[in-house]
């Protein structure tokens, strides 16, 4: 019997009770019962305390998964921190650079549009130019030509555009003759090694319809770091400027004679009478007559020197190469002022007399004029028994000539306009009023004529002196 239903049977019925047989059946089966709950019990337990273990292991189990989760969810949560703060910097990086792309942008449209205004105003203005243009690259091919070019040529645009111009354009001397390619200016040009601008004013264009006419040309290389990418000529037609020239040259002609000749005249009849062919002459008249001379003297310089002017203004002088002695040139200087040296009573010293001879290739009667300038000055302008020095020097380029005198000088204040025409220092004005003031201007001009280069050294009361630089070759 179970111990349970034994208590409680003895609790009920006491110690000494004894069960009928009746009953034993059922107390058998209540006693089984019992066991088999203490069985059951036994063993729920028993499952109770595995369960409770392997809850707690689970538990455990879960707990260092928890652990790690939240450690990786942490990590997690650094690694988006972090890639969201890159992010948005590569956000504001992306943002900024787009601002800046904008603003290139508007200022590329803004370049644009000012490079197409820019187009369009060099178009108006080449346009506008009153002279033909044409410009080429480095070929010679026309890559630009204004309107005035394609009415003085005779061509249209589209057919000298990407074209060699001087296979279209033909270019003739005065005499007719073809000029050869490497003569034409833009070949020059475009072949030069500096920004030299090559002009010719005696050459022909031949238009489209076979017609030619005069022109000038100035050509000018076009440079790009150093480098020549092209060429520009500018040309207009000269043809009234020719006929202009022709009038002048004709002018000059008859100027020369109806102007000369009177004058050369009266200076015969006044030598005339003053050698007393027309009878003796007394003082007064001699004064009187010797004025007159005078008056005339500086009339027929006056007339020498404004033809000179304009002979040299409009290019009608020929200009010859020869080979000039220096002490040949120098003794007739010597024997050209000997007279007036006389008569103002001035010496004219050769400093050159000693040095060795030497020869410069010039014009000699340039050479001769430009120096008879300097002496003349000298003397009008030294007092009386002073002494001008005529000199010459030579180096592997040039020759430079020099004449010094002790005379007047020049005013620093005046010194940088003794080349202009008319132009006369104060001094010298008030020393000599007659001076008519074309005498250096035409020197200078004379000495450009043969590539020289005149220049001066002077102080006021203390005197002067002038060179003249001539090239050797």
């Amino acid at each position: 019997m179970h111990r349970i239903l034994k208590r409680q049977i003895k609790r009920s019925f006491g110690e000494r009770v004894v069960m009928p047989p009746k009953w034993a059946a059922l107390i058998k089966s209540i006693s089984d019962t019992y066991t088999h709950f203490d069985e059951d019990r036994a063993l729920l337990n028993r499952s109770f305390d595995l369960s409770s273990k392997e809850f707690l292991e689970k538990s455990r189990h879960l707990e260092k998964i928890r652990i790690k989760v939240e450690k990786q969810a942490q990590n997690l949560a650094f690694q988006v921190a972090r890639r969201t703060k890159d992010l948005n910097k590569r956000i504001t990086e992306l943002e900024d650079a787009r601002k800046a792309m904008t603003n290139l942008l508007e200022d590329f449209e803004e370049k644009q549009n000012a490079l197409a205004q820019a187009k369009v105003k060099d178009e108006a203005l080449l346009a506008s130019i009153g002279e033909g243009v044409v410009a080429t690259d480095q070929d010679g091919k026309v890559i630009i030509i204004n309107r005035i070019a394609e009415n003085l040529l005779g061509f249209a645009q589209e057919e000298l555009m990407e074209k060699f111009f001087i296979q279209t354009v033909s270019l003739e001397d005065a005499t007719g003759n073809q000029i050869t390619a490497m003569q034409r200016p833009i070949i020059l040009a475009l072949t030069s090694k500096t920004t030299t601008t090559t002009t010719t004013t005696t050459c022909y264009f031949v238009r489209k319809d076979k017609t030619k006419f005069p022109t000038a040309i100035t050509a000018t290389p076009v440079l790009l770091n150093a480098k020549i990418i092209g060429a520009i000529i500018v040309f207009r037609d000269i043809t009234k400027e020719k006929e202009i020239e022709k009038l002048r040259i004709d002018f000059l002609s008859l100027a020369s004679h109806q102007l000369r000749t009177p004058l050369s005249g009266t200076k015969w009849l006044i030598e005339t009478i003053q050698r007393g062919v027309t009878g003796e002459l007394n003082s007064k008249q001699k004064d009187y007559l010797n004025n007159i001379y005078q008056i005339n003297e500086r009339m027929i310089k006056l007339v020498s020197d404004m033809l000179n002017v304009l002979m040299l203004e409009g290019g009608v002088s020929v200009i010859k190469k020869q080979k000039v002695s220096v002490p040949k040139l120098f003794a007739e200087l010597f024997l050209m002022m000997e007279s007036v040296l006389r008569s103002k009573k001035i010496a004219l010293r050769n400093a050159f007399k000693n040095k060795k001879e030497f020869f410069v290739l010039a014009d000699f009667q340039v050479l001769r004029s430009i120096l008879e300038c300097f002496v003349s000055n000298a003397i009008n302008y030294s007092p009386n028994g002073g002494e001008v020095v005529l000199d010459a020097e030579e180096n592997s380029a040039a020759a430079v000539f020099s004449v010094k005198d002790s005379g007047i000088g020049i005013p620093r204040a005046e010194q940088k306009r003794m080349f202009e025409r008319f132009y006369r220092a104060s001094n010298a004005k008030n020393l000599k009023p007659d001076g008519t003031g074309l005498g250096l201007y035409i020197a200078s001009m004379l000495a450009k004529k043969i590539a020289g280069e005149i220049f001066f050294e002077s102080t006021e009361g203390k005197g002067s002196v002038f060179y003249l630089r001539v090239p050797k070759h």
